[in-house]
């Protein structure tokens, strides 16, 4: 190898180095990391514990609406018993006369 490849492989070195130590002071440490991952954990128990209060509201709901729905159930049986017996009533009389 020559002098001058010898020195442009050396520059080469020199500019790589030198933008790895511009590069360095950005890059966050340990301890940065560990924070950033702390407030990340706390952010995410906190959205989901607003998630299973969410659900826990859905479900109550849905067992409302349940109760609801059979309810109009129930009184719609009542009715269409109701009308069941008018209308064989109806049709014993019809066959009467």
């Amino acid at each position: 190898m020559e002098q001058h490849e010898i020195e442009a492989h050396i520059k080469n070195i020199a500019n790589r180095t030198e933008r790895i130590e511009q590069i360095l002071p950005t890059l966050p440490t340990k301890e940065d990391l560990r924070e950033e991952g702390e407030r990340t954990r706390r952010h995410f128990d906190i959205v989901a514990e607003e998630i299973r209060a969410s659900v826990e509201k859905i479900a109550e709901g849905h067992g409302v609406l349940g109760a609801r729905i059979e309810g109009v159930r129930a009184e719609l049986k009542t009715d269409l018993d109701k009308h069941e017996r008018r209308i064989a009533r109806l049709e014993v009389e019809r066959r009467r006369k």
